[in-house]
């Protein structure tokens, strides 16, 4: 008896076309929830990949499918989503904190009231975690000391600052990131702003690369560009180690927004190779081929779920360097593998001397005791 091999054909294509795309592998979901989510955007399949399939962008789409239009999306990110609507930041904290962190500082910094003058070189962009996290905080106050020691003259915009919308964008809901993103352009452009210095490598990213999509047209330095300038051209001097109990050896992590999606890695080394008797110890995968501290695609604010976290597999790669100092150049960065190291310190004493300080706070050290 013949076969009608078209007929089965278009059967067999039928029955694919029926499948969901997302959903679980026992109701026939062609991609496992679990796995959509899992996803940090680090950009090291994209990186990887010999034909150049866009990985990152497409999962992306699916997760903005799933948010606006299928309601089904990780619990964890309704309180993310919350906080940015109705406060403006990830963490749900009053606007009116975002100066806190230059509380004691022994300088004045400026905040933007109105056009910024001609006399204001940078718009420092603190980001959220800059004004709100404790730790990321220190990096905030760092940069500051360091641009007031350098002679820059920067502003910052204080309570008129909100969230970029990165973690929205990366999450699916894009309908916020568009709110939050277009406030943000209205108020640097009415305040003329041009040149932007960022210490978030995910508020670089954003700045740099998606707000001119809303109108916003600025030049974004990431923070360790500028000081790697500002020591360049002699206007900081490193001229002893970090702190007297810094170990000599630091091994550094590449920030996936920063290295991997806008290809900076020479600022942040040169500057730890500015610093008087630092040996850096490059960790195994490093560079283009770094990997990811596992807060990226909103996974910050994700549990993970699948295999061994992330961030433990990138801390056990930092502590094989035997480094003492694990330089970052990212608040999300300074978060997990300062977790991961407290976790590992629980069952390895030499990780309890192990420190994870952003390259500005070691930069700030050498500078200031000299």
């Amino acid at each position: 008896a013949g076969v009608d091999v078209l007929a089965m054909l278009s059967a067999q294509t039928r029955a694919e076309a029926d499948r969901p795309l997302v959903g679980p592998a026992t109701s026939g979901g062609v991609i496992d929830p679990e796995a959509l989510w899992a996803c940090t955007t680090c950009g090291a399949c994209v990186e990887a990949c010999p034909v150049d399939i866009e990985h990152v962008d497409h999962i992306v789409d699916m997760r903005r499918f799933q948010v606006l239009m299928a309601a089904g999306f990780p619990h964890e990110l309704n309180g993310l989503f919350k906080n940015l609507e109705t406060k403006g930041n990830p963490w749900g904290m009053n606007a009116s904190a975002r100066l806190d962190w230059a509380a004691d500082l022994p300088f004045e910094v400026p905040v933007v009231d109105g056009p910024l003058g001609a006399e204001v070189e940078y718009l420092f962009w603190v980001g959220c975690a800059g004004a709100y996290d404790d730790r990321a905080r220190k990096t905030t106050r760092a940069v500051a000391e360091l641009l007031h020691l350098a002679g820059v003259r920067f502003a910052v915009l204080g309570p008129a600052e909100t969230c970029t919308g990165d973690p929205a964008r990366r999450a699916g809901n894009e309908f916020l990131f568009q709110e939050l993103a277009a406030a943000n352009v209205a108020t640097l452009n009415d305040a003329g702003v041009r040149t932007i210095v960022a210490t978030c490598a995910h508020c670089f990213n954003t700045l740099h690369n998606e707000y001119p999509q809303l109108g916003g047209q600025y030049q974004v330095l990431h923070h360790t560009q500028l000081l790697d300038r500002l020591v360049r051209e002699g206007r900081l001097t490193p001229v002893s180690p970090p702190d007297a109990g810094t170990p000599a050896v630091i091994t550094y992590h590449d920030p996936c927004y920063l290295g991997r999606h806008n290809e900076v890695y020479a600022p942040p080394r040169e500057l730890l190779g500015a610093l008087p008797g630092v040996q850096l110890a490059e960790m195994p995968r490093s560079g283009e081929r770094s990997f990811c501290c596992g807060a990226g695609g909103a996974r910050m604010w994700m549990e993970e779920r699948l295999g061994k976290r992330i961030n433990m597999e990138r801390t056990d790669e930092a502590l094989s360097t035997g480094a003492g100092t694990v330089a970052v150049a990212c608040p999300y960065c300074k978060v997990m593998l300062g977790d991961g190291v407290t976790a590992r310190a629980q069952e390895d004493p030499q990780a309890a001397t192990v420190e994870v300080l952003d390259v500005a706070q070691l930069l700030l050290g050498a500078v200031r005791r000299g």
